[in-house]
């Protein structure tokens, strides 16, 4: 698949509702450099974490060190996969109020089946992001750790005051 196929799918969506996908790094514009494999670099993070499509196939994969996972098995779902999560990116508050996001979450997963059944899959991209986001691993606790442990007094850290004598005006 030539670049200007890639970008004739995009460019609509570039940049704001690329920038609503739940990926971090940044979106790319044409030319599109090739991974190691041959696949066109969307998205990079400057990292290890990279959106390719598969020029001979169209499928769209989200790939972090040696993992990848399926995002759309087109170029063309993946279009309307982007648009279906913008409208739920912006209609929810997110994982923090559970009761909503499991309401939009299972709205989602709903029409990715209709969209793309196979970018549907258990261990493929959209399971694997919304069941991390309802783990308790990425609620925010209010109480963290460090609050938990009493703190004692070294004395190390105590400083004598500043003698206001010394202070010039």
């Amino acid at each position: 698949m030539m670049d200007s196929k890639i970008w004739a799918a995009l460019e609509p969506l570039h940049p704001s509702a690329l920038e609503d996908m739940p990926m971090d790094g940044q979106w790319l514009e044409p030319p599109f450099a090739d991974d190691p494999s041959g696949r066109a670099v969307l998205c990079n993070d400057g990292d290890f974490q990279f959106v390719v499509v598969d020029r001979k196939k169209g499928s769209v994969l989200f790939v972090c060190e040696d993992d990848e996972s399926l995002i759309a098995s087109t170029l063309e779902s993946f279009v309307k996969i982007v648009q279906a999560w913008g409208s739920i990116d912006r209609d929810t508050v997110g994982p923090e109020d559970d009761e909503d996001f499991s309401k939009v979450r299972k709205s989602f997963e709903e029409q990715l089946k209709t969209l793309d059944p196979v970018a549907a899959g258990p261990n493929e991209f959209w399971s694997l992001y919304t069941e991390e986001l309802t783990s308790d691993d990425y609620v925010d606790e209010d109480v963290s750790e460090e609050e938990d442990e009493p703190e004692t007094e070294t004395g190390d850290n105590d400083r004598p005051g500043i003698d206001e004598s010394f202070v010039s005006t």
